[in-house]
């Protein structure tokens, strides 16, 4: 029976950690002007550069943006997928990728990570 527990409590951990928005701070000025010349002055530009300021991103790191639909929400209106959020692809000096999810209409950051062997300092 105690292996069980534990793995309900377990399932509540990662329930939180999952459930958090990551931590955002006033964005680094370098890093909000590089943002906004990338995205061609993307309305969330400077609250996506303090998610990455907030994660220890600088400006020198970045070398080009993309931006993608996220595969969120579920089947809707005869099975359609409604992608309510978009991810800033951010390419990384020496490699990989930081991908910023947010929601495009009130710029709320969900989900900050690294991808392809990039990695974030904080």
């Amino acid at each position: 029976m105690h292996p069980i527990r534990t793995l309900v409590v377990a399932g509540f951990v990662l329930t939180g950690c999952i459930a958090a928005a990551p931590p955002e701070a006033p964005p680094d000025p370098a890093l909000a002007s590089k943002l906004r010349q990338l995205s061609d002055n993307n309305a969330c530009s400077d609250r996506i550069a303090g998610a990455l300021t907030a994660a220890g991103v600088t400006a020198d790191r970045i070398t080009d943006y993309d931006l993608a639909p996220a595969a969120t929400g579920g089947r809707r209106n005869g099975g359609t997928r409604r992608n309510l959020q978009r991810q800033a692809w951010l390419k990384m000096a020496g490699g990989g990728n930081v991908v910023v999810q947010y929601e495009p209409s009130s710029c709320r950051i969900s989900l900050v990570y690294a991808r392809d062997g990039a990695t974030l300092p904080g």
